[in-house]
């Protein structure tokens, strides 16, 4: 004969197991951030150091230390995916000057007449790098500068994960942005050290 308790503690399990099923979807994750569409450029060094000179303050209107991904942390994707060491001398220092994301609200129209359409905020980012090759004595004999910033008003009632979404996809636009302007700027300045671009 089954034991009461255990009876009880299996119908327990399952009453927790349907109220978890019947409990509100997670809301969807947003895609890892990735720079690989393009072929990576391969250089004639042994390693690449990040050095930030940006600290993200913590108080409004900057919002760095709440964004789903800032752009720092797409920076730093950005070296990994774009920059690849592959030599046994030499050093690439990126340096990260500016990395900011700010949202500031907008002072509501009274004369709105739908509220989901009225302009709630303003979104501005921007971003400034320079890459520095670095003989073995530290020398900085090549470097390239690039920088990008954007800025888009988010309007009234978006939901969290929509906030989210278009916070992404500017961070990842502003620094595909950056990438573009660094680019050829890298294929002439870095030339000698290119191995596969």
């Amino acid at each position: 004969m089954r034991h009461p308790i255990l009876k009880f503690m299996v119908v327990a399990v399952g009453l927790s197991l349907a109220a978890c099923a019947s409990g509100p979807p997670p809301s969807s994750a947003l895609p890892p951030v990735s720079f690989a569409d393009q072929p990576p450029f391969v250089l004639d060094i042994a390693r690449i150091e990040i050095v930030t000179n940006y600290a993200a303050p913590s108080a409004a209107p900057h919002i760095e230390l709440t964004m789903p991904v800032n752009p720092e942390n797409a920076i730093r994707r950005w070296v990994q995916d774009r920059l690849q060491p592959r030599g046994t001398a030499g050093t690439l220092r990126v340096i990260i000057s500016d990395a900011s994301a700010t949202e500031t609200t907008l002072p509501k129209d009274p004369n709105a007449t739908v509220f989901n359409d009225e302009p709630q905020s303003k979104v501005d980012m921007s971003v400034a790098v320079a890459l520095q090759l670095l003989d073995d004595r530290q020398f900085v004999v090549a470097e390239v500068t690039g920088k990008a910033s954007s800025g888009q008003t988010l309007r009234s009632g978006l939901k969290l994960n929509e906030h989210d979404r278009l916070l992404y996809d500017m961070v990842i636009a502003l620094v595909k942005s950056m990438d573009g302007e660094m680019s050829p700027r890298i294929r002439t300045a870095f030339h000698n050290q290119l191995m596969i671009q």
